[in-house]
């Protein structure tokens, strides 16, 4: 499938999208295991909310020929690996906060690292988090690394969860495959604890049902991935009783050597 950008993004394009002062926030971060296609969803939703720089989608551009990416196809996931090691590896390892907005909101976006050596990298990223998408490869399913990030999700108490079920491309757009994740999801958000999370078959490579509905697939009747996100109440609007206090603890500095009598 044939994935084409937008050269002419301007500065002043990129500049507006990142207007603040009439628009509500939600902040969301995305998750799941390595590889599922978050940097590349990332990607995608600041390339089509148009804030990318035009210098910036012309070096991605560069870089993705360079490297051969899918015969020269536009590498999405470029627009968010920032640390040096990230682009040479090709994972993300620090969570990579982004800005962007659309004409009905403004969004701060936490970009997860999927690998397990990451996950406390992770629990940074949600825990400020008004709502996460984790992202499910459609040919493999649920793996142990999703489960362990809807585990954190629900231990961080964040309310509103949506299933990005990523490269529908890749099997030929399969309702059937689609539903088999849907129900292993749903068990295992009962196994958990969490809510019925909202999920959304989606390539973020190709662009099905990310800002638009996707003709490809007619059997999907909800909303595209942006416009859920468009809509969810973010923890200021939202009314629902809080959760007991929690203080998460990422590191603990332990100091070498003893300590002086006394103290």
């Amino acid at each position: 499938m044939t994935t084409t950008t937008t050269t002419e993004t301007t500065t002043t394009e990129a500049t507006a999208s990142l207007d603040t002062t009439t628009k509500t926030l939600l902040r969301f971060a995305t998750a799941g295991s390595v590889d599922d296609g978050k940097s590349t969803l990332v990607g995608r939703l600041l390339h089509d909310a148009k804030a990318i720089l035009a210098d910036q989608l012309a070096a991605v551009t560069a870089t993705s020929r360079e490297r051969g990416f899918l015969g020269g196809e536009f590498d999405f996931a470029l627009l968010t690996d920032g640390l040096r090691a990230e682009r040479e590896q090709g994972i993300t390892i620090d969570v990579a906060y982004r800005y962007f907005a659309t004409d009905r909101r403004s969004f701060i976006l936490a970009d997860c690292p999927g690998h397990v050596q990451y996950t406390r990298n992770m629990v940074t990223g949600a825990s400020t988090a008004d709502a996460v998408v984790v992202l499910i490869d459609a040919r493999t399913g649920a793996t142990e690394q999703t489960r362990r990030h809807l585990t954190v999700v629900s231990r961080l108490g964040i309310r509103h969860v949506i299933i990005a079920v990523n490269k529908i491309d890749l099997i030929d757009y399969d309702q059937a495959a689609i539903e088999t994740v849907e129900n292993d999801i749903k068990s295992l958000a009962d196994e958990i604890g969490l809510e019925t999370p909202h999920l959304i078959p989606i390539s973020a490579l190709a662009g099905d049902n990310i800002a638009a509905a996707s003709d490809n697939t007619p059997w999907y009747q909800g909303p595209a991935l942006l416009e859920l996100l468009e809509t969810l109440p973010s923890a200021d609007e939202d009314t629902a009783d809080l959760e007991a206090f929690r203080l998460d603890v990422q590191t603990v500095l332990r100091p070498q050597g003893g300590l002086a009598p006394g103290l």
